[in-house]
């Protein structure tokens, strides 16, 4: 069978659709402004005329990188590049998050060339450091370190590591689990420049299994300040390689199953035209970025962000595919891109319902109705719209031919009527193509009530509707001669609840039966 057609039409912006395993980006498309991520950026209360950059989370400090000269540290030159090397400074953040009283981290960590990233394991006792190599300023070596729990606050044991080469090591990042570190590398046999990269952390805090992001995450520029939530489904992180507003950007893609997929640019709420790096969360829709985005200055400035995310509505109508008919009572269940199920509703009379979903996120609609071949749709709300509205349509099934019946889904009658629903006279339809096919066979309409209400009423009620279901065969060309029709009332029920029914059973006491003459 052909896939099927979602047309979804947003009230502002259109929908971005896509099929499964193809790619939610191409190449020179216009980046959404908001992708329904709405930051507001605050300076962090920490910034200098020189340069700050964030870099990780230590007990109940936020260690930075700075190259100005503060209190009793010793801020060396760089002979090659005449500029201030950066040290490794903590500071206190209040419950606002502004930053405050840098002071240096460890005189035992601090090098005579340039501090880079750090990253602790996931108890705090091992510090992994990077530290610009002695014959190339430009290139820096990864270091791990162990807290001297004899000497509160000092570092013992500093030695380089063993994946450390001819390439840089940049801006390590240990996963929330402290099983897998990540960094940035430009050694050999990446998609160019600096690429994302993955290691395992055995239990003496060495490190194996080097592994390159792959192309989903990493461009032929430059990737680095990798961020991973705590959940281990969200890599943040930042490019100069993919589509961006100009300098490094911030993006997020996600970890499903071990690949990464549905990379987004963050919007321009977060990124400038200049370079936004080391993005990390605080707390819940709160956090700092890094960047160079002042117009007077080169150097890095920390910020604070609160994000807001807009929500998005999707307003939406299931409908047979032919006739466009909206089919009620259609089952809709609704999974995010890690196969969680968001919720499951049904469809109402008119075939209508309504979600609410998170922008940027490949959504999956799994829609299914008795009668109808079930189907899947993949759309992502592109997140510069709130409001969005589609149609989804379903194929239905042929009926069911067995010796002694036709077989279809059940017939519905608006509540205490005998008027057919337009749904029914699809699934009639179904019966019309058998007898059609079959001009020789003859069947008896039997139609039956569910148990509540009085007998001799759903008796008459049965019996009304047995005959409207005659007469729409009729109508439509089968010769009374080949039909017969009989209420039954509640005289034979499927259940026999004593009256605590379910409204499950009572849906199938309540039927239309097509019975074949021998």
């Amino acid at each position: 069978m052909k896939s099927p057609t979602l047309f979804v039409f947003s009230l502002l912006f259109s929908i971005q659709l896509f099929a499964q395993g193809q790619s939610s980006f191409t190449k020179n498309i216009k980046i959404p402004q908001s992708n329904g991520f709405s930051f507001t950026t605050y300076d962090a209360g920490v910034n200098s005329e020189l340069s700050e950059i964030g870099t990780a989370f230590f007990m109940n400090k936020y260690l930075i990188l700075s190259n100005k000269k503060r209190g009793f540290s010793n801020v060396s030159i760089d002979p090659k590049t005449n500029t201030p090397n950066h040290n490794l400074f903590c500071v206190e953040f209040d419950k606002h998050g502004n930053l405050s009283r840098p002071v240096i981290f460890s005189k035992l960590l601090d090098s005579d060339g340039n501090e880079g990233g750090v990253t602790f394991s996931a108890d705090q006792k091992t510090i992994y450091l990077t530290r610009s190599k002695e014959e190339n300023s430009k290139q820096f070596s990864l270091y791990k370190a162990t807290l001297d729990l004899e000497a509160k606050g000092f570092w013992k044991d500093i030695q380089p590591l063993a994946i450390n080469g001819n390439y840089s090591i940049e801006t390590p990042f240990m996963g929330p689990n402290g099983q897998k570190i990540y960094f940035s590398s430009d050694m050999k046999g990446g998609f160019g420049g600096y690429d994302l990269y993955s290691a395992d952390v055995m239990i003496d805090g060495t490190l194996t299994n080097v592994t390159n992001l792959g192309p989903t995450v990493n461009s032929s520029k430059d990737e680095k300040y990798p961020y991973v939530t705590g959940d281990n489904r969200y890599l943040y992180y930042s490019s100069n390689g993919h589509e961006t507003f100009g300098g490094y950007d911030v993006f997020r893609i996600s970890s499903v199953n071990g690949d990464f997929i549905n990379r987004s640019n963050l919007g321009e709420t977060i990124n400038s035209n200049n370079d936004e790096i080391a993005f990390t969360f605080s707390y819940q829709n709160k956090g700092y970025i890094s960047s160079n985005r002042k117009a007077d200055k080169s150097d890095f400035d920390i910020y604070k962000f609160e994000l807001d995310v807009l929500e998005q509505n999707f307003n939406g109508i299931v409908e047979e595919n032919k006739t466009k008919t909206a089919l009620p009572n259609a089952t809709v269940v609704v999974k995010n891109e890690f196969g969680d199920i968001i919720r499951t509703l049904t469809s109402d009379d008119h075939g209508k319902f309504g979600l609410k979903m998170d922008p940027l996120v490949d959504y999956t609609i799994e829609t299914s109705k008795e009668g109808y071949e079930p189907n899947t749709y993949y759309f992502k709300p592109n997140g510069n719209s709130i409001a969005y509205s589609g149609k989804i349509d379903l194929s239905q099934l042929k009926a069911k031919v067995t010796e002694s019946a036709i077989e279809i889904e059940n017939i519905y009658f608006d509540f205490n009527k005998v008027t057919l629903k337009k749904e029914s006279e699809l699934s009639l339809n179904k019966i019309l193509e058998v007898l059609r096919d079959n001009p020789d066979m003859k069947i008896n309409i039997n139609a039956h009530s569910d148990s509540k209400g009085k007998s001799d009423y759903n008796m008459l009620l049965s019996e009304k509707r047995a005959q409207s279901t005659y007469n729409y065969l009729i109508n439509n060309g089968i010769s009374k001669d080949r039909l017969a029709y009989k209420g039954y009332g509640k005289s034979q029920l499927k259940f026999k609840c004593n009256g605590n029914c379910s409204e499950e059973q009572e849906s199938q006491n309540r039927r239309v039966e097509f019975i074949i003459k021998k």
